[in-house]
């Protein structure tokens, strides 16, 4: 049998991925910031609406595709200019009214540093104690959010972690964070007034309501942009074998980055179109890979870390056995439980190393 490579190993192994291109990120920006523009604009000219109505749809996907460049401008690894990167970053969160400098802290400093711990992040699970000593109403949400409905994810991600990590500073930050992040609250407050008046003077230079201009121009898109950005956090650290932890874990074994992080396979132009946002396991086991290299140093770091892998195809049949199964946590014993705090069939088919829902 052959050895895993440490997780040191693993990173340099991935290394010679970890080259941004200046061209390459600046033409991914540039396509992605023209088709959100042209998709407003369509929102606004278009003769019908339900060409208007695709058109904020699409909006929203690009969206979050633009939070992926600016995921990556953040890390510094989009282009090889360190202030190219920053102002992408700024601008590819705006449409979207993410908060660059809260981006960096929430992102940075809390997800990476303590990836599947009991820090507040998305889709953090809850113990069987935790869940029964939240009131009603709090149960309610945390059943909706773990839901098998699609509906939730935006929701969730609005209410849970846009609102109050991503737009305005909240007191329990560090100070120093809350005073670097005002003015970036203050400019995307500015876009956001200048933006929404785009949309209601619509009637003064097209033939497009305001109403409809508001839902069709910032609602719709605004909502799946959530939505979408929902669905890949969930998935990319949700999975029954993925392992959630109470204190911090050792990182060069069972917490590994490369462990505990899902690849998602979606067909290759697919793949593409997302910009490889899916491919998550080789970012976090080396987060200075560029999004348009990722593809490649995922197939090595399956290669290399074996059955270690955790990689499926997706599926809409997948995610719903997923959000059906993966719904609290025991944290002891290291499985995913039900409502009912009893392992969840799905776990214990994945112990006998029979992943029925994959079949």
């Amino acid at each position: 049998m052959i050895a895993t490579p440490s997780a040191k190993e693993v990173r340099k192994a991935l290394s010679e991925y970890a080259t941004p291109a200046t061209s390459a990120g600046v033409v991914i920006f540039l396509v992605d910031i023209a088709s959100y523009i042209a998709a407003i604009a369509l929102v606004l000219f278009a003769p019908w609406l339900i060409l208007k109505i695709i058109a904020g749809i699409f909006a929203g996907a690009k969206m979050a595709n633009l939070a992926t460049i600016g995921h990556d401008s953040a890390h510094n690894i989009l282009t090889k200019s360190r202030q190219l990167n920053k102002w992408i970053a700024i601008a590819s969160f705006t449409p979207g009214l993410f908060n660059y400098r809260l981006w960096i802290y929430d992102h940075h400093n809390l997800h990476h540093h303590n990836t599947n711990e009991l820090h507040p992040d998305s889709y953090t699970p809850l113990s069987v104690l935790e869940y029964k000593n939240l009131s009603k109403w709090q149960q309610f949400k945390y059943r909706f959010y773990r839901s098998t409905s699609l509906w939730s994810f935006g929701v969730y991600y609005i209410f849970e972690r846009w609102s109050q990590v991503k737009c305005f500073p909240r007191s329990n930050m560090p100070k120093h964070v809350q005073k670097a992040a005002w003015p970036h609250s203050l400019y995307l407050i500015v876009y956001f007034l200048a933006f929404i008046t785009l949309l209601i003077s619509a009637p003064l230079y097209s033939k497009t309501t305001a109403l409809t201009a508001i839902v069709c121009g910032f609602i719709i898109p605004f909502y799946i942009f959530q939505s979408l950005f929902a669905f890949t956090v969930f998935v990319q650290h949700t999975h029954p074998r993925v392992i959630w932890f109470k204190n911090k874990p050792n990182r060069n074994e069972e917490g590994r980055q490369d462990y505990i992080s899902v690849q998602l396979k979606f067909p290759k132009f697919l793949s593409l179109l997302m910009h490889h946002v899916y491919d998550h396991a080789a970012h976090h086991a080396h987060i200075g890979i560029p999004c348009y290299k990722l593809p490649e140093a995922q197939v090595k770091l399956n290669m290399l870390i074996g059955e270690n892998a955790i990689s499926e195809p997706f599926t809409f049949a997948w995610l719903q056995q997923v959000k059906r199964h993966c719904k609290l946590y025991d944290y002891e014993n290291q499985q995913w439980l039900d409502f009912d705090g009893k392992v969840s069939k799905l776990e214990e088919n994945t112990k006998m190393n029979k992943l029925v829902i994959y079949n």
